[in-house]
Protein backbone atom coordinates (compact mmCIF):
# COMPACT_ATOMS: atom_id res chain seq x y z
CA UNK A 1 0.00 0.00 0.00
CA UNK A 2 0.81 3.19 -0.62
CA UNK A 3 -0.69 6.33 0.40
CA UNK A 4 -0.88 9.97 -1.88
CA UNK A 5 -1.99 13.01 0.75
CA UNK A 6 -3.35 16.02 -0.77
CA UNK A 7 -3.74 19.40 1.19
CA UNK A 8 -5.85 21.70 1.37
CA UNK A 9 -5.69 25.78 0.23
CA UNK A 10 -2.27 27.15 2.32
CA UNK A 11 -2.96 23.89 4.34
CA UNK A 12 -2.23 24.87 8.18
CA UNK A 13 1.35 26.21 7.24
CA UNK A 14 0.13 29.62 6.17
CA UNK A 15 -0.78 31.76 9.12
CA UNK A 16 -2.72 34.63 8.01
CA UNK A 17 -2.52 36.65 11.02
CA UNK A 18 1.48 36.61 10.89
CA UNK A 19 1.56 36.11 6.82
CA UNK A 20 4.27 33.30 7.05
CA UNK A 21 4.62 29.61 6.60
CA UNK A 22 5.25 26.73 9.72
CA UNK A 23 6.07 23.73 7.72
CA UNK A 24 5.85 22.16 10.93
CA UNK A 25 2.33 22.58 11.99
CA UNK A 26 -0.21 19.91 10.62
CA UNK A 27 -1.57 16.70 11.39
CA UNK A 28 -0.45 15.29 7.62
CA UNK A 29 3.36 15.24 9.40
CA UNK A 30 2.00 13.23 12.32
CA UNK A 31 -0.01 10.87 10.11
CA UNK A 32 3.07 10.30 7.61
CA UNK A 33 5.27 9.50 10.68
CA UNK A 34 2.91 7.39 12.01
CA UNK A 35 2.26 5.24 8.48
CA UNK A 36 5.95 4.92 7.45
CA UNK A 37 6.42 4.36 11.17
CA UNK A 38 3.79 1.25 12.24
CA UNK A 39 2.76 0.17 8.64
CA UNK A 40 6.30 0.09 6.69
CA UNK A 41 3.74 2.01 4.22
CA UNK A 42 5.52 5.02 1.91
CA UNK A 43 2.96 8.36 1.87
CA UNK A 44 3.58 10.87 -0.54
CA UNK A 45 3.05 14.84 -0.05
CA UNK A 46 2.78 16.64 -3.46
CA UNK A 47 2.87 20.11 -3.16
CA UNK A 48 0.04 21.77 -5.39
CA UNK A 49 1.35 25.34 -6.74
CA UNK A 50 -1.22 28.49 -6.22
CA UNK A 51 -2.75 26.67 -3.28
CA UNK A 52 -5.42 29.91 -2.83
CA UNK A 53 -8.83 29.23 -3.46
CA UNK A 54 -8.62 32.49 -5.78
CA UNK A 55 -5.55 30.61 -7.75
CA UNK A 56 -6.21 27.49 -7.86
CA UNK A 57 -5.39 25.50 -11.49
CA UNK A 58 -7.18 22.46 -11.97
CA UNK A 59 -4.63 21.15 -14.62
CA UNK A 60 -1.93 22.42 -12.63
CA UNK A 61 -2.63 20.35 -9.66
CA UNK A 62 -3.85 17.83 -12.08
CA UNK A 63 -0.24 17.74 -14.16
CA UNK A 64 1.58 17.29 -10.37
CA UNK A 65 -0.99 14.04 -9.21
CA UNK A 66 -0.10 12.73 -12.94
CA UNK A 67 3.18 11.78 -11.91
CA UNK A 68 2.08 10.27 -8.63
CA UNK A 69 2.76 6.28 -8.21
CA UNK A 70 -1.45 6.21 -8.38
CA UNK A 71 -2.63 2.18 -8.38
CA UNK A 72 -5.05 -0.30 -6.72
CA UNK A 73 -3.30 -0.51 -3.85
CA UNK A 74 -3.21 3.36 -3.42
CA UNK A 75 -5.16 5.20 -0.31
CA UNK A 76 -6.29 8.70 -1.79
CA UNK A 77 -5.95 11.05 1.64
CA UNK A 78 -7.73 14.74 0.81
CA UNK A 79 -8.00 17.29 3.58
CA UNK A 80 -10.72 20.54 2.46
CA UNK A 81 -9.93 21.33 -1.07
CA UNK A 82 -7.51 18.16 -1.41
CA UNK A 83 -10.52 16.53 -0.85
CA UNK A 84 -12.37 18.13 -3.30
CA UNK A 85 -9.76 17.47 -5.82
CA UNK A 86 -9.35 13.86 -5.36
CA UNK A 87 -13.09 13.54 -6.52
CA UNK A 88 -12.75 15.44 -9.34
CA UNK A 89 -9.57 13.79 -10.46
CA UNK A 90 -11.24 10.29 -9.73
CA UNK A 91 -13.84 11.48 -12.05
CA UNK A 92 -11.88 13.22 -14.56
CA UNK A 93 -9.85 9.88 -14.45
CA UNK A 94 -12.29 7.03 -14.56
CA UNK A 95 -9.06 4.62 -15.96
CA UNK A 96 -8.22 4.96 -12.34
CA UNK A 97 -8.75 1.86 -9.56
CA UNK A 98 -7.68 2.73 -6.06
CA UNK A 99 -7.41 0.62 -2.44
CA UNK A 100 -9.39 3.55 -0.46
CA UNK A 101 -10.60 7.47 -0.85
CA UNK A 102 -10.55 9.35 2.62
CA UNK A 103 -11.66 12.86 1.97
CA UNK A 104 -11.28 14.70 5.85
CA UNK A 105 -13.77 18.16 5.79
CA UNK A 106 -13.24 17.94 1.85
CA UNK A 107 -13.99 21.46 0.14
CA UNK A 108 -15.67 20.96 -3.74
CA UNK A 109 -17.03 25.42 -3.88
CA UNK A 110 -20.80 24.12 -3.85
CA UNK A 111 -21.29 27.59 -3.69
CA UNK A 112 -19.05 28.43 -7.45
CA UNK A 113 -17.40 30.88 -5.36
CA UNK A 114 -13.69 29.97 -6.56
CA UNK A 115 -13.02 31.88 -9.96
CA UNK A 116 -11.16 29.58 -12.30
CA UNK A 117 -13.72 26.91 -12.33
CA UNK A 118 -11.81 24.41 -10.13
CA UNK A 119 -14.18 22.34 -9.56
CA UNK A 120 -16.56 22.78 -12.57
CA UNK A 121 -17.28 20.09 -15.07
CA UNK A 122 -17.08 17.29 -13.35
CA UNK A 123 -20.35 14.78 -11.58
CA UNK A 124 -19.97 12.97 -8.26
CA UNK A 125 -21.52 9.50 -8.27
CA UNK A 126 -21.08 6.13 -6.56
CA UNK A 127 -19.10 5.33 -9.81
CA UNK A 128 -15.86 6.92 -7.92
CA UNK A 129 -16.63 4.59 -4.82
CA UNK A 130 -16.79 1.43 -7.27
CA UNK A 131 -13.25 2.00 -8.67
CA UNK A 132 -11.67 1.41 -4.82
CA UNK A 133 -11.57 -1.93 -3.06
CA UNK A 134 -11.91 -0.92 0.02
CA UNK A 135 -14.59 2.22 -0.35
CA UNK A 136 -14.44 5.79 0.59
CA UNK A 137 -14.98 7.74 3.91
CA UNK A 138 -15.89 10.73 4.91
CA UNK A 139 -15.10 12.80 7.94
CA UNK A 140 -16.63 16.17 8.78
CA UNK A 141 -16.90 17.69 12.44
CA UNK A 142 -20.65 19.89 13.00
CA UNK A 143 -18.58 23.25 13.53
CA UNK A 144 -16.85 23.61 10.14
CA UNK A 145 -17.09 26.25 7.91
CA UNK A 146 -20.79 26.33 5.63
CA UNK A 147 -19.06 25.90 2.81
CA UNK A 148 -17.69 22.91 3.95
CA UNK A 149 -21.14 21.39 5.54
CA UNK A 150 -22.28 22.30 2.18
CA UNK A 151 -20.02 20.66 0.23
CA UNK A 152 -20.66 17.58 2.93
CA UNK A 153 -23.91 17.44 1.67
CA UNK A 154 -23.50 17.30 -1.57
CA UNK A 155 -20.87 14.29 -1.54
CA UNK A 156 -23.16 12.47 0.77
CA UNK A 157 -26.24 13.26 -1.63
CA UNK A 158 -24.61 12.49 -4.67
CA UNK A 159 -22.26 9.97 -3.30
CA UNK A 160 -24.71 7.46 -1.14
CA UNK A 161 -22.08 4.69 -0.50
CA UNK A 162 -19.41 7.07 1.19
CA UNK A 163 -18.67 6.00 4.63
CA UNK A 164 -19.77 9.22 6.94
CA UNK A 165 -17.49 9.71 10.30
CA UNK A 166 -19.37 12.88 11.95
CA UNK A 167 -17.19 14.28 15.00
CA UNK A 168 -18.43 17.55 17.19
CA UNK A 169 -16.27 20.34 17.88
CA UNK A 170 -13.36 19.68 15.77
CA UNK A 171 -13.91 22.39 13.25
CA UNK A 172 -12.04 22.12 10.20
CA UNK A 173 -9.39 19.49 11.37
CA UNK A 174 -6.50 22.16 12.02
CA UNK A 175 -4.73 19.92 14.61
CA UNK A 176 -1.13 18.76 15.23
CA UNK A 177 -3.00 14.94 15.37
CA UNK A 178 -5.57 12.91 14.02
CA UNK A 179 -6.27 9.64 15.06
CA UNK A 180 -9.12 8.63 13.74
CA UNK A 181 -8.21 9.07 10.22
CA UNK A 182 -5.27 6.00 10.84
CA UNK A 183 -8.84 4.35 12.19
CA UNK A 184 -10.36 4.59 9.10
CA UNK A 185 -7.09 3.99 6.72
CA UNK A 186 -7.60 0.55 5.87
Amino acid sequence: MNIIFCHGVMDPEYDWAKREYNPSKGWKYWLQFQIEKDRDVVMQMPAFPHAHVNLMKYDEWERIMNFQDINPDTVLVGHSAGGGFILKYMATHPELHVRQIVLVAPYCDTENYQPFGFYRDFNLSNDIINRTSMGADIMISDDDDFYIINSFDKIVKEMPAIRVHKFSGRGHFICDKLPEVLEIIK
